[in-house]
């Protein structure tokens, strides 16, 4: 019994000091803006055809899949799909077809469209 409680101890203790991720390192969370009336649709498809599988507000959110590859990017490098239209960052329409894959329904795919979404750390 001293033997196994000796080794969950330095099993314990070597769990225990190692490093705790850092703020920003794991995926962003992905939610709808105030510009687009709350509302973030997340589909099975990365284009509007795709299954509506829940809408989004600007309390609620997902998780990205990809971890960021450049501010402009915080979920990683978008798919490119079919086409959409919402109010963007900057409060203007915006046309685009670069979707977000999102772990709504992990593993299975699901994605949101880039360019309507917010992201928060």
């Amino acid at each position: 019994m001293g033997k196994v409680l000796a080794v969950a101890a330095a099993v314990g203790l070597s769990i225990g000091l190692a490093p705790a991720a850092s703020a920003g390192e794991g995926p962003a969370l992905v939610h709808a803006t105030v510009t687009n009336d709350c509302k973030l649709n997340v589909r099975t498809e990365p284009q509007l055809s795709g299954t509506l599988l829940a809408t989004l507000t600007c309390v609620n959110y997902t998780t990205c899949v990809n971890l960021e590859t450049a501010p402009e990017e915080p979920c990683g490098k978008p798919v490119v799909g079919g086409e959409y239209t919402c109010v963007g960052g900057k409060n203007t329409q915006v046309k685009d077809n670069r979707w977000l894959e999102v772990a709504w329904r992990a593993p299975k795919p699901s994605y949101v469209a880039a360019a309507c979404a917010s992201f928060r750390k």
